[in-house]
């Protein structure tokens, strides 16, 4: 609890120091949003490359698995290989994601805590609270939580465009649709702070793979010119 505490103080003292410049808690989330996609840009890029690889391997993958359908261990065997001699960490894309992970609690606790006064606002929304935008009788619309459905939705949709085969397409289709609801359980009545920061993260993390995939598509458009 006290290094958690720590990494509370932290945050919230970067927070202050920010709102200090800009003047508004929620500005200050952005920035720091910012800088810390910058601060992972590179293991990011990492990432996308080693969805790249994975996405070339696949057929060769499949004719492994066909293979050595009746031996899982030499399966699992012979798929590390291929992994370790291409430089493949298949597990390499959740680094990003866990690096975040404490900066995304420590904002939880900051949010829900005294550390943050409790007018604090951005647009309509107070931050310490769920985005209640308006009421519809009983239930309340909380706009940013929708939001993160769909950049998570998006997410996934070019992370399944991104893989081949059929048992991997059918694992992705499903966390396509299982990913985006479960973000919308866990964020819809978080403090809109938190919330706020998750949506910036995942909005600058489909830019980062836009301009990723379209660097790529344009070498190779120019590798098809330069053969020709």
């Amino acid at each position: 609890m006290f290094k958690i505490q720590a990494l509370v103080d932290f945050v919230v003292h970067v927070l202050n120091a920010i709102y200090g410049v800009v003047g508004n808690y929620g500005v200050a989330i952005i920035i720091v949003t910012f800088l810390m996609r910058i601060i992972i840009f590179p293991l990011t890029l990492k990432q996308e490359k080693s969805m790249k690889k994975m996405r070339d391997l696949q057929p060769e993958l499949e004719k492994i698995k066909e293979k050595y359908k009746d031996n899982p261990q030499e399966l699992q065997k012979q798929t590390a290989e291929i992994y370790r001699e291409n430089g493949v960490n298949p597990l390499g894309g959740c680094l990003p994601l866990l690096i975040q992970m404490p900066i995304f609690v420590a904002l939880y606790y900051a949010f829900i805590g005294d550390a943050i006064p409790a007018d604090a606002k951005f647009l309509w929304f107070t931050l310490k609270q769920p985005d209640r935008l308006f009421m519809l009788g009983k239930f309340a619309f909380n706009l940013l939580p929708v939001l993160n459905v769909g950049v998570t939705f998006i997410q996934q949709k070019i992370m399944t465009s991104a893989t081949s085969g059929q048992e991997t397409n059918q694992q992705m289709q499903s966390m396509l649709y299982m990913m985006p609801l479960m973000m919308l359980f866990i964020f819809y009545n978080m403090p809109s702070g938190v919330t706020l920061y998750y949506l910036v993260s995942g909005a600058l993390s489909l830019v980062q793979q836009y301009f990723i995939l379209k660097g790529r598509s344009d070498d190779g458009k120019d590798s098809i010119k330069g053969s020709e």
